[in-house]
């Protein structure tokens, strides 16, 4: 299975799907009620602390492990981690307890988590006890400096409760990468778990409303919300958009159940509506809550007809909205290949019965293949909206958010610029960071250039290849000259018509700008920078 894959299909490891929490595992005694109370704050802070200290938030944790903690945790590993963290530390302390959910003697914790006492942590809801030994009521994952609290994973039972909270996984970290970062007012996180994705967003918003149908969800966000220091975090329970009717957000972000499934066996994962129909009334809805330049970034499956184009249903999801769409794809799957995704597990017998079971579901429905990706969104009612739809590159784990923004202000610029004859008299500068390989192949004494790729580093590293006009191209791009006197050179220099060139350069030189590669040189789009690297 590929990286892009698993970054939009899955929400969590399959193997994660054949486990459940103990039904008596306790949401933190911090959040009972709702609210923490003074002395639980002041030693959630202290215990945040802690885990900075030691690194548990930092790289020292995965170098610490070999693996992040959380989306690459393997419970078949288990073996391997614990030769890694043999090491009587703070650090792997805390990993084995809140990382792999092991027992540890409670003098090692209280060891680990100094000046605290474990008794506090019991207090808190985050640790319980068995005689002598304590071990995570709560897993504690985390991504770049946010510490999630959620449910933990048990091997005691072979499925995860109804209700379960999940922690940072694949879908949460493509969520938070294709979102875009800037100053604004108003946040909305849908469907927000156990808050992961409102804790970023509060980061850069002065308010943002965390929803979920799932009540532990939102104790568990409000949770994080203090653990983290964040005090702009407003949990509302309710099905999507109804507990903020009438409101409108500079951003949304949405991470859906949104698994095509006949069943509703999971809050997180299952839809509970026929085929894509809640990722479809997401997209739809999403841009009535939306301010006038504000973005929505959807993470979304949905159903393909037999010979149906990847991003027809997608179109038509976003037809007349009032906003302009970039519709990303990470793959396609047949029905087979989705169903063994979602219920690959060790009991073969339940295994063979669901694929039965969720074959006969998309031959009733018509489903011939299953896309997955997202849709990102930005209102603008003054003009004529614009769809483009594109493959994702690979699998996202960097922030894109100035990217995005780029390439949609980049839209527009193509789409404002009218005839073809526009484009040569503009100048264009190539991208910064950008790596270009060439190939070279022998021709009599010499080496020439056979074809050339372009890769964008870092974000959505979007690439393609370029012939030998493509790459002499790029490398007189220099953000002086106007595109018409480069076309005008390479002609002369291959002893083709100047004209003929120009058609052909303008479709390239449209799709290296569109995607981030060339930059025009243009105030409204920002600041251009040069810069290139060459690889031979």
């Amino acid at each position: 299975m590929s990286p892009t894959i698993r970054a939009i299909v899955m929400t969590l490891d399959f193997v994660y799907v054949r486990r459940r929490v103990e039904t008596g595992t306790r949401l933190p005694t911090a959040v009972a009620g709702g609210l923490l109370d003074p002395g639980a704050g002041e030693r959630l802070a202290c215990l945040r602390q802690i885990f900075d200290a030691v690194g548990y938030t930092g790289p020292a944790a995965r170098a610490a492990l070999g693996a992040e903690l959380g989306p690459s945790y393997r419970r078949a590993d288990l073996p391997l981690y614990l030769e890694r963290l043999t090491a009587a530390t703070p650090l792997n302390t805390l990993i084995k307890v809140f990382g792999l959910f092991l027992w540890v003697d409670e003098a090692e914790l209280r060891a680990a988590v100094a000046p605290l006492e474990p008794d506090e942590l019991v207090a808190l809801g985050v640790v319980e006890r068995s005689g002598h030994r304590v071990r995570a009521a709560v897993g504690l994952s985390a991504r770049s400096d946010v510490l999630l609290a959620h449910d933990r994973y048990d091997t005691e039972a072979p499925d995860p409760s109804r209700d379960h909270v999940l922690g940072v996984n694949t879908a949460a970290v493509t969520l938070e990468s294709l979102t875009v970062r800037r100053r604004v007012r108003s946040a909305l996180d849908l469907g927000c778990g156990g808050g992961i994705q409102a804790l970023f967003a509060a980061r850069h918003s002065e308010h943002v409303i965390a929803v979920d149908k799932n009540p532990r969800a939102l104790d568990f966000t409000r949770f994080n919300a203090q653990l983290n220091g964040l005090r702009n975090v407003e949990g509302r329970q309710g099905d999507l958009f109804e507990p903020v009717a009438g409101l409108r957000f500079d951003l949304i972000v949405c991470n859906p159940p949104y698994v095509i499934s006949p069943e509703s066996r999971y809050t997180f994962r299952d839809s509970g509506r026929r085929g894509d129909a809640l990722c479809e009334d997401v997209v739809r809805r999403a841009p009535a809550h939306l301010e006038e330049g504000g973005f929505a970034t959807i993470l979304c499956n949905w159903t393909l007809r037999a010979g149906e184009e990847w991003s027809a249903p997608l179109r038509r999801w976003v037809e007349g909205s009032g906003c302009d769409a970039w519709l990303l794809r990470g793959a396609t799957q047949d029905p087979l290949t989705y169903a063994a995704v979602w219920n690959r597990g060790p009991d073969g017998a339940a295994y063979a019965d669901a694929l039965a079971r969720w074959q006969r579901y998309f031959r009733e429905i018509g489903v011939a293949a299953v896309g997955m990706g997202g849709v990102i969104l930005r209102r603008r009612t003054a003009a004529q909206n614009w769809v483009r739809a594109d493959d994702l590159p690979g699998n996202p784990a960097e922030p894109c958010g100035e990217q995005i923004q780029h390439i949609f202000r980049v839209e527009d610029y193509l789409r404002g610029l009218g005839d073809d004859a526009r484009l040569l008299d503009r100048a264009f500068s190539v991208a910064e960071g950008q790596r270009l390989r060439q190939t070279l192949a022998p021709r009599g004494t010499e080496y020439v250039v056979e074809e050339a790729e372009v890769e964008l580093r870092g974000g959505l590293a979007f690439r393609g290849t370029v012939d030998a006009y493509g790459f002499h191209l790029l490398r007189q791009c220099d953000g002086r000259r106007p595109l018409r006197e480069v076309v005008t050179e390479l002609a002369r220099l291959g002893g083709v018509d100047v004209d003929a060139l120009a058609a052909t350069v303008i479709g390239v030189v449209r799709r290296l700008i569109a995607f981030g590669f060339l930059l025009p040189v243009d105030p409204k789009l920002g600041r251009t920078t040069e810069g290139r690297e060459e690889e031979t």
